[in-house]
């Protein structure tokens, strides 16, 4: 299937309840050296699906529950079918990918928005094997009312390990190296550690360090474990941080970066401002792509921040932001618009091992292409 119509498969999967098996079938796969990543639109939560050149899947996170986490419908507006949930998504990506199970799930951390949808996952897509940082760390405040408490990393947590038994189950630590078929990742932060000596290449001074102070919020101590990685696939360099913290990033990258120049950057944290610090500017990332929702994430200050990087070359979003349209940019770049009832556009990654990297809107095919630093 052709990126064009694999973005189309996606787009059409999201309100037709036959498009899946559509996809599936249509979504059987040429023979490719490439790596395929579709990063699904699961409202300003987290969903991202690696397919190898050697068929092998990797989830990165499951968004949110059913019902939950998807537009608001206008006040007064008359009731509308329940829009397709993040296991949904994730599973037309899926299909359109050719991906009939799941070989490994990797859950950056516990909150709602990233395990929420594992259970109704589960019931479309089998998974192999199980990554997680550890023990879930947050507890819910001692007055937590109930609707808190049911999307508690505490309440929530259970399910995951449920999940796991009699499934081979990894608790990644930092220094750790998995191989999934050609792709490799490298853990550099998980359970609240991060590398404590730069990766090979890495280690120069960074300047952006110079009077940035700490951050007194991190949004929840999982965010602090959130598991975070460099995956590499032929000259491509990827980095995938979770939801990292602020100072846990710069633990990371002061005073000098360890994890050195990256060629493609998931915008950690969907964009809030309890990430990416003016310290992030070293990754120098050539692209960069951001799983916001339209009124979660793509804080102010992070798009200013990613904006100003200095080699940055594509900055891709999976929602127009309501809050800041002055800073939204480039249509073409944005998954999908304000202006428009929500479709759930995906975008699409093709690498090749070459290090061509090319980026496909869901919602009108517009594509770049991009090629990744020589090594």
């Amino acid at each position: 299937m052709s990126h064009w119509k694999m973005a189309a498969c996606l787009a059409i999967v999201a309100w037709t309840p036959s498009a899946e098996r559509v996809c599936a079938q249509s979504g059987s796969q040429k023979p490719t050296n490439d790596l395929k990543i579709a990063m699904v639109d699961v409202e300003g939560g987290a969903a991202v699906l690696f397919v190898t050149p050697e068929r092998k899947s990797l989830l990165i996170d499951t968004g949110w529950a059913p019902g939950v986490g998807g537009p608001r419908p206008a006040p007064g507006a008359p009731p509308q079918p329940a829009p397709p949930s993040s296991a949904d998504r994730i599973a037309a990506a899926a299909a359109s990918l050719g991906v009939t199970k799941i070989d490994y799930l990797l859950m950056t951390h516990y909150h709602a928005d990233h395990v929420g949808g594992l259970q109704a996952l589960l019931a479309r897509l089998p998974v192999d094997t199980f990554i997680d940082h550890g023990p879930n760390r947050e507890q819910p405040p001692e007055n937590a009312n109930p609707r808190q408490l049911s999307f508690a990393p505490a309440t929530l947590y259970p399910n995951w390990v449920a999940a796991y038994q009699g499934h081979r189950h990894i608790t990644a630590q930092v220094g750790e190296n998995l191989d999934i078929g050609s792709v490799h990742l490298e853990f550099i932060a998980g359970d609240g550690n991060v590398l404590s000596s730069p990766l090979p290449g890495a280690g120069e001074n960074n300047p952006l360090c110079n009077g940035v102070q700490p951050m007194t919020r991190d949004g929840g101590e999982e965010n602090v474990r959130s598991l975070g990685m460099v995956i590499t696939f032929g000259k491509t360099r990827i980095l995938d941080l979770g939801d990292l913290t602020w100072n846990k990033e710069m633990e990371l990258l002061c005073p000098t970066n360890k994890v050195g120049k990256v060629d493609l950057y998931f915008v950690t944290g969907h964009g809030m401002d309890l990430s990416s610090s003016p310290p992030t500017g070293a990754l120098d990332p050539l692209v960069a792509l951001m799983q916001n929702g339209p009124m979660k994430g793509g804080d102010a200050a992070v798009i200013k921040t990613v904006d100003s990087y200095p080699h940055l070359q594509g900055f891709w979003r999976e929602h127009y932001s309501v809050r800041y349209p002055d800073l939204n940019g480039d249509p073409n770049y944005i998954a999908n618009l304000d202006q428009q009832p929500d479709q759930g556009y995906s975008i699409m990654v093709d690498i090749a091992p070459s290090g061509t990297i090319t980026v496909i809107n869901g919602r009108n095919q517009f594509s770049k292409v991009y090629h990744a630093r020589e090594k």
